[in-house]
C-alpha cells in the first residue's frame, strides 16, 4: 500500500476504536445502573425477610408459651 493508503487505514482503525470505546462506556454505564437497582432491590428483600423472620419467631414464642400453659 501507499503511504496515503496506510495513513487512511490507520485513521479508520482509530475511528473504529473510538466508536467501540464509546459503545463500551455506554454499556458499562447501563450495567452500573442495573447493578445499583439490583443492590437496592436486594436491600428491600433483605428487610422483608428480616420482618418475616421476626413474625415467625414471635408466632413460635406465642405457640411455645401456650403449650407451657396447657
Amino acid at each position: 500500500m501507499s503511504f496515503v493508503g496506510d495513513t487512511l487505514a490507520g485513521l479508520r482503525r482509530i475511528l473504529l476504536l473510538e466508536d467501540d470505546t464509546r459503545r463500551l462506556k455506554d454499556k458499562v454505564s447501563e450495567h452500573a445502573e442495573r447493578l445499583v437497582a439490583l443492590a437496592e432491590a436486594h436491600a428491600v428483600l433483605r428487610d422483608r425477610v428480616s420482618r418475616l423472620e421476626g413474625v415467625i419467631e414471635g408466632a413460635a414464642m406465642v405457640n411455645a408459651r401456650r403449650r407451657i400453659e396447657e
